[in-house]
């Protein structure tokens, strides 16, 4: 006994619709999934930390320290009168009380205590920035 069925077979072309829907979709995921965090094209090698990082929110004032004791501010290169130049007109108008201090790990204390100094007169947060810690590996260094 043969069963029939009563389906036709379509013929034509394939609507455009569900692929376009698919595409957006997947434009819409890729999107939404990717990172936007800009990062500095100054090279520096950062410190790794001892402890777990604290959680903080702050505005983009980033004043970073090369292994030349060359001080950036922003990403742009100025010299140290500048620099305090440019934090004491920014914590004047109370647009932000943070700032993230990137610094090389060559780079001498003194360099780093000078921007701590300026940033407590100016009363500004300072946030250092570090690399990451590895896994396994948080807490202090044993000899």
């Amino acid at each position: 006994m043969k069963i029939r069925t009563r389906l036709a077979i379509l013929k034509g072309d394939p609507g455009a619709t569900p692929f376009l829907a698919v595409f957006f979709l997947l434009l819409v995921f890729f999107l939404l999934s990717s990172s936007f965090v800009q990062v500095s094209a100054i090279k520096i090698e950062l410190p790794t930390p001892t402890a777990p990082a604290p959680s903080y929110s702050a505005e983009k004032l980033v004043v970073t320290i090369d292994k030349d004791n060359k001080f950036y501010f922003n990403d742009q290169e100025m010299d140290l009168k500048t620099l305090i130049a440019q934090l004491g007109t920014i914590s004047s108008k109370r647009q932000a009380n943070a700032v993230i201090l990137r610094a090389d790990k060559s780079v001498s204390h003194q360099v780093v205590s000078e921007v701590l100094s300026l940033a407590n007169s100016l009363s500004l947060n300072v946030y250092f920035a570090m690399a990451a810690a590895p896994s396994g590996e948080v807490g202090l260094e044993k000899d």
